[in-house]
């Protein structure tokens, strides 16, 4: 990249960084508050296996096709696409409602007999999922501003109405209307902007299936990919649910929550503008040269970031939070290399799309899945102790990210290949 290049990507991704920083530090505020005061891991058990849930269905509200919006360069053409966008995400929302309804009857005790969450579910989903579509349609037409702005309103909005709730003496519930609050609220303000900048289009059905079958492989291997690998956190959970009691999955969701807020704060500004980026370069060389060059400086921060947490004293956050989270401090750093090697192998998963390998990535998304519940399976079985298995789920994790980050480099030795070879 040439300075002017870097220089105005950097740019973009400060200007939804800073946005990014503010909000995740009102989150991790509100969580410190709520989990001294309020709630103890038997409480955030049932409240984090509810929005696990619902972000696995959001994920794929759009059938990913929101991803396609940042490659249509005409406004027309990209409004047509967010219309597919948004009455998918309805559908898959109706879809998401049912099936939880027959987890949570399954395990009804675990949710402590709510069934206000059979109606609230699929407003969340659906909540969730115009969010992650919004994002892309901002990104596309590069208003950073507005993600920034929704960003900090939705982690504002949402952490002062969890606190409320529960000083209102709301068990979980108040978590989980609290997080629905801070949802539709940036719903609301990307829905002012967008109104502001655009004018719905009408329906056009022949450009609409244009669209539909030109971003195909979304559909038929991006979605389903993206399923499979967001389950892997709800399906980690309900394991540990399951066999190993709401404290210590509390105590694994609390912490992967707080190393997600923290990797939250760079990865997902820098994909969304690195993705954008991407889109626009055709050139395979200068591609591989672009990918190589945030690789080594990912590495290199993320690098630094474990090494700090690995010094950090176990009892550090049972000062902070209490004695009823004791263990967490233990927990966070078991599946802190898991969690490092993500961070890197996220912030740049978005040139699978640019390279079209959805279809390899989503058979590499089923390798992934298979492995994790190998790993849970022999655990529980020849070991039998939550941490010793979770150990090896962390093991699992973070080789997968490293052939991840392997298979992207891969695919980009390919192209540059086939892009030199002789006709």
């Amino acid at each position: 990249m040439n300075k002017e290049e870097k220089n105005h990507f950097l740019k973009n991704v400060l200007t939804i960084f800073s946005g990014t920083t503010i909000a995740q530090i009102i989150n991790l505020s509100a969580i410190i508050i709520l989990q001294r005061y309020f709630y103890s891991p038997e409480e955030y058990a049932p409240f984090r296996l509810f929005f696990e849930f619902a972000a696995v269905f959001s994920s794929i509200s759009a059938l990913r096709l929101e991803s396609g919006l940042i490659l249509e360069r005409i406004d027309q053409r990209a409004l047509s696409l967010l219309r597919i966008c948004l009455r998918y995400s309805l559908v898959i929302s109706l879809i998401g409602g049912i099936t939880f309804t027959f987890y949570f009857i399954n395990e009804i005790k675990v949710f402590q007999y709510e069934w206000l969450l059979l109606v609230l579910m699929p407003f969340a989903i659906f909540a969730n999922g115009i969010i992650q579509i919004s994002r892309q349609f901002f990104t596309r037409s590069k208003h950073f501003l507005t993600i920034t702005t929704s960003r900090v309103i939705h982690s504002t909005t949402g952490s002062i109405s969890q606190i409320i709730t529960g000083l209102l003496n709301f068990n979980f519930i108040g978590l989980i209307v609290g997080r629905l609050i801070g949802l539709f609220s940036c719903n609301l303000n990307y829905i002012r902007k967008f109104f502001q900048n655009y004018e719905w289009v009408r329906k056009n059905k022949v450009l609409e299936k244009e669209l539909i079958q030109k971003h195909k492989n979304f559909i038929w291997f991006s979605s389903p990919g993206v399923f499979v690998g967001n389950s892997i956190n709800l399906i980690t959970l309900i394991f540990f649910t399951h066999y190993y009691g709401e404290r210590f999955s509390g105590l694994l969701a609390a912490a992967i929550q707080y190393l997600g807020l923290l990797i939250m704060m760079f990865s997902s500004s820098f994909a969304q503008v690195y993705y954008n980026e991407i889109a626009q370069i055709k050139d395979s060389n200068k591609l591989l040269k672009s990918y190589t060059y945030w690789l080594k400086r990912l590495l290199i921060m993320t690098l630094l970031g474990w090494i700090i947490l690995v010094f950090t004293p176990s009892s550090l956050l049972t000062m902070i939070l209490g004695e009823k989270w004791s263990g967490l401090m233990v927990t966070i750093k078991i599946i802190s290399p898991w969690m490092a090697v993500m961070f890197v192998a996220s912030s740049l998963s978005y040139i699978f799309i640019r390279l079209g390998k959805q279809k390899e990535v989503f058979f590499f998304d089923i390798f992934h899945l298979v492995i994790i519940l190998f790993g849970l399976l022999i655990g529980h079985y020849f070991l039998n102790d939550q941490i010793q298995i979770l150990y090896i789920i962390s093991s699992v994790q973070t080789l997968f990210y490293i052939l991840s980050i392997s298979l992207a480099l891969k695919f980009l030795f390919e192209n540059l290949k086939n892009e030199n070879a002789p006709n």
